[in-house]
């Protein structure tokens, strides 16, 4: 199985590959914190290794998962629309990841869900990384949706 990853973007443009390779990402709302006080957006979750994926007919070794962390920092507030804190278990599929600019080099994240739930992120400037940890397993299944929002 191929290697895990490790990403940083501090663009939209660099943040738009992140998205990229997190497409598909189940996660939970127990799965993602807020620290205030530090300024940081933590998400983990298993991520769908695209980088691995073969398009060839019956290549099922190359679907593989990986738990990955996603991060934020100088992250200002958190919101959240269409996602409810009294379920923790529940499973979220990440679609994708879109940054609005503001002034000042400012931006708000959103990161968008199947089933319409957002989570937005206020940031006084993009700061992003994404880590792989542990090993990969294989799956049967490849995400396969629309993102309406992007």
């Amino acid at each position: 199985m191929p290697n895990g990853l490790k990403l940083i973007a501090t663009d939209a443009e660099e943040l738009c590959i992140l998205s990229a390779a997190l497409e598909g990402t189940i996660t939970s709302p127990g799965e993602m914190s807020f620290s205030r006080s530090q300024r940081v957006f933590t998400l983990m979750g298993s991520r769908f290794m695209w980088e691995g994926f073969s398009r060839k007919p019956k290549a099922s070794n190359n679907r593989s998962r990986i738990r990955s962390g996603f991060l934020f920092m100088d992250v200002l507030s958190v919101k959240s629309y269409g996602i409810s804190q009294d379920f923790p278990k529940e499973a979220l599929e990440l679609l994708s990841v879109l940054s609005f600019e503001k002034e000042n080099s400012a931006a708000e994240i959103r990161l968008n869900f199947a089933g319409g739930g957002t989570v937005s992120l206020d940031v006084e400037c993009v700061n992003a990384s994404l880590t792989d940890t542990g090993k990969a397993w294989s799956t049967k299944h490849k995400p396969h949706h629309e993102d309406p929002l992007a």
